[in-house]
This record gives structure tokens, sequence and C-alpha cells, in this order.
């Protein structure tokens, strides 16, 4: 019996911060992709644009067999801890902190895609 898509699905969770080099680096989670920018709206920008070649590449691929293994290619442990530290510091107003956690949402046209 097929399942659903649930909302949750259609959500990827990313991280940003700004590096050493005064560029803005961002990771894709679920994904496991990363980009840098300039700035913090242009890695944000940035990313959507991977997330959605990405998806795209995936399920043109002649190999149906291979998607649910490309579209759950998740991060290293590392990038996953980066993430939660992120998060938690958030809820710690006192700790100045200029990375930033966002989402990005799989277009629902993608998502429903009948591979």
């Amino acid at each position: 019996m097929a399942r659903g898509i649930a909302p949750s699905d259609l959500v990827l969770r990313c991280y940003g911060y700004p590096n050493r080099r005064n560029k803005w680096y961002g990771v894709c989670l679920d994904l496991n992709l990363a980009c840098e920018a300039d700035t913090a709206a242009e890695m944000k920008q940035k990313m959507k644009g991977m997330i959605l070649s990405y998806i795209e590449t995936v399920l043109d691929t002649g190999d149906v067999d291979s998607i649910p293994d490309l579209l759950t290619r998740r991060a290293p442990i590392f990038d996953w801890v980066v993430y939660y530290l992120i998060k938690l510091f958030n809820y710690v107003p006192r700790i100045p902190d200029k990375r930033v956690l966002f989402k990005e949402f799989i277009p629902f046209n993608l998502a429903t895609n009948n591979c």
C-alpha cells in the first residue's frame, strides 16, 4: 500500500553561517548539499536553486530504483551536531550568534511527481 506524502516530507532542514573568509556557508542536511555565497540572503537563494536542480535531476534519472536513496541522502553526523548546536544557541538569548537555521520546501509539483 502506497504511503501518502506527509507535510514534513516536503520540508528540508538547512543552516548557514559566516565562515572565516567572510563568506556565508550553507548546508541542506536532508540532501547533503552545501554552498557558499557572499551574503546570507544570497546563500539561501543559492541553496534553494541547488535543491530544486538536485531534485529535478534525481527525478529525471532512468534508474528509478535509485531515486529513494538519492532523495534520502543525509548529511554526515558532524553537520547534524552543528545544526542542533545552532538550534540550542537560539534558545539562549545572551549568546550573540550570526548562524541561522532555515527551511526549504520541496516544490509540491516535484514532490508529487509519479516516478
